[in-house]
């Protein structure tokens, strides 16, 4: 057979993996890859040795992959201490490369990202890296491999033979979509079987994460569409009130050059509407919408598709200006702070951690709340914020109960979550009772929230807050992990007050969903609930709340007598991760015997890749995170004093209902 005949066959079979979507059977088992040119070149290389290639450390330290024989296996990794996704799997790694040291396996890293060395020898000490991690600054060991996602694995034999590469498990279905349990650990699994001497049955899978870019993007001057003129503006107002150096987001987002290296990300978030983070997809308008408008996304998508050009730096916005976050806004200082009275330590590994630490406000008369502000004490891992408040005294015995301040194993301290307050879920941490003893008529509701990038949140004019005597605040905060030992010890909550009683009385009431189970396998369950308005109020704020099974949530309002429904509030494709508070642009008014009508959407099949359960389970209405909820905050102020709390008290006594069914049915 000639070579042409030969090259022929070649490009026939790489137009039948591109064809076939790239899901083809090797060996024994399954191929899952993505649709570019650097995996069919790794595909083409898999079952083959891997020639040599130098790597070396930022001390100038060398190792040759040509030593890989004289292990049983060796897993090559590039990592990004810049990506988040990377950083998740740095503690995993450590187990990994402790757990299968003396059966002979070598784990290593690979960063190619920018970074000066001193910053990667600081990430490698935060991270507690036990694996060597060599810097290959001009992408010769990731062109080596054809590495172009980090975290991506390499797992070669003890001959140097390619065995496996892609993603070390399944975790991320999505670069926004993780799992809460491991379903198929593909590296381990791979791992094992090259120990063994058989044949591995998955050979490669898809690698999710941050694009490893081996070969820099030239750049374009002028376009349509150009940088400073055109996308820099819209950066500035929606995007780097985070993405900038020191705040909560991954990267910056200030200059052409971030904006160049993560032009493709950048082009698929926005055009998919899931940055910014503004789920709302129908309703009335809101005053702290996020959101990019169309105009807005097209402009951006257009940019990207011209190959980023540059433009005019003359037609650049000035630099934008952004308030300190670690200061309280307003001319007055706060009449109240409540600071985390001890630090907070977060493990590096695990389920995101929620955190709800009860202060007693030891206040005996009412007070009377007009503003608040959340400041976090680590933006790196302080996600969202609520603040309650407690009347009845039932939080703080469960912190005294719950609570744990201190590590159970002192030698192990940073693996451990500890420090005040207690764990609590997504909820309060335990089922409350319905029956109370103090302060009955105000046991209880909320009346602040915090996400990244929002400011102070201001009452409406002349309407307050009223906080009874003998008071708890409860501070609860969602913590993200980042990879590596964090602590939180300066997160804290001011409360300014009016002397005067209130104009406008400020409650929150439920819009309640009816649901108290969710049948295995649904994968669209609809709950829906009415709620008839009390008194004539004004609508201010929404905030619905669901757990890991929910999809959309709506409010309509219907006038006493009317037919027809208006549509409040429509959002789509919920992500707890990233609830939020939403504020009418404009008070709605509702009067009293008009309702309010609520639905929610829940997904409890197998394919929700957020489903806690593998596989699917009936799943109760409940206060923690493997249970579920449906219903939204209705912030209203209205004129006269409103009965407060009677809503979270039926409320509570749902929970206890649905708690008893749950025992009745086995659940």
């Amino acid at each position: 057979m000639n070579i042409l005949r030969i090259n022929g066959i070649l490009a026939e079979c790489l137009a039948c993996i591109a064809i076939l979507g790239f899901s083809v059977g090797l060996a024994h088992g399954q191929v899952t890859a993505e649709p570019d040119e650097d995996a069919l070149a790794v595909l083409l290389r898999l079952d083959k040795v891997i020639q040599p290639v130098d790597l070396t450390t930022t001390k100038g330290v060398k190792w040759s992959l040509a030593e890989a024989n004289k292990a049983k296996a060796t897993v090559i990794v590039f990592l990004d201490f810049k990506c988040p996704i990377s950083n998740r799997y740095v503690p995993i790694l450590n187990s990994l490369a402790e757990g299968y040291q003396d059966k002979g396996v070598v784990f290593a890293a690979v960063i190619c990202d920018e970074e000066k060395p001193e910053e990667l020898e600081r990430h490698m000490r935060e991270f507690r890296t036990n694996f060597p991690v060599y810097y290959d600054p001009q992408h010769l060991v990731s062109t080596h491999f054809v590495a172009h996602v980090t975290p991506q694995a390499f797992l070669l034999d003890s001959n140097r033979i390619l065995k496996y590469f892609g993603a070390i498990d399944d975790q991320y279905q999505d670069r926004t979509t993780r799992l809460k349990e491991v379903r198929s650990p593909h590296l381990v699994e791979a791992l094992d079987q090259v120990l063994a001497g058989k044949a591995v049955s998955v050979k490669h899978t898809q690698a999710i994460g941050c694009p490893l870019n081996r070969v820099k993007k030239p750049e374009k001057t002028e376009g349509l569409v150009t940088f400073h003129r055109d996308v820099q503006p819209i950066l500035q107002t929606r995007c780097q009130v985070c993405h900038r150096p020191g705040d909560v987001a991954p990267f910056p987002l200030m200059t052409f050059a971030e904006a160049l290296n993560w032009a493709d990300d950048i082009k698929e978030y926005v055009a998919s509407r899931r940055m910014p983070p503004w789920p709302i997809t129908g309703g009335v308008a809101m005053k702290n919408d996020i959101g990019l408008s169309a105009a807005q996304i097209a402009t951006i998508v257009k940019w990207v598709d011209e190959g980023c050009p540059k433009g005019n730096p003359a037609d650049a916005p000035k630099p934008a200006e952004f308030p300190s976050r670690d200061t309280w806004e307003g001319p007055t200082p706060p009449d109240l702070v409540f600071k985390l009275p001890e630090t907070f330590h977060l493990a590096p590994r695990g389920e995101d951690h929620y955190r709800t630490v009860v202060f007693p406000m030891n206040n005996t008369e009412e007070l009377y709340v007009t503003k608040t502000q959340f400041i976090p004490g680590n933006k790196r891992i302080v996600h969202h914020s609520l603040a309650f408040y407690d009347g009845t005294g039932m939080v703080l015995d469960a912190q005294k109960r719950l609570g744990k301040s201190k590590p159970s194993k002192p030698e192990n301290a940073e693996n451990e979550d500890y420090g005040p307050g207690y764990e609590s879920g997504m909820g309060l941490g335990f089922t409350p009772s319905a029956f109370v003893s103090k302060n009955k008529d105000n046991p209880g509701g909320s009346f602040s929230g915090w996400v990244p990038g929002s400011p102070a949140l201001a009452n409406p004019e002349g309407a307050n807050n009223v906080i009874p005597p003998d008071a708890n605040v409860l501070m609860q905060i969602h913590y993200q992990r980042t990879g590596r030992p964090e602590v939180d010890n300066g997160s804290r909550l001011a409360i300014w007050l009016s002397k005067d009683k209130p104009k406008k009385y400020l409650l929150g009431f439920l819009g309640d969903s009816s649901f108290r189970m969710i049948p295995k396998g649904m994968s669209e369950f609809k709950s829906t609930g009415i709620r008839v308005i009390p008194e004539d109020c004004h609508l201010w704020l929404l905030s619905p709340h669901m757990h890991l099974l929910g999809k959309e949530f709506r409010v309509w309002h219907q006038a006493k007598g009317a037919s027809e429904r208006k549509l409040i509030l429509e959002l789509k494709n919920w992500d707890f991760n990233w609830q939020s508070r939403y504020l009418l642009k404009d008070p709605y008014f509702m009067e009293k015997g008009s309702s309010l009508h609520v639905e929610a959407r829940f997904d409890n099949s197998s394919k929700n890749p957020s489903n806690p359960n593998t596989p699917p389970k009936t799943v109760f209405l409940g206060e923690s995170t493997s249970d579920e909820m449906g219903f939204a905050v209705i912030g209203v102020y209205q004129n006269g004093r409103p009965k407060f709390g009677t809503d979270f008290l039926m409320y509570f006594q749902k929970l206890m209902q649905a708690e008893a069914l749950r025992k009745a049915l086995g659940g």
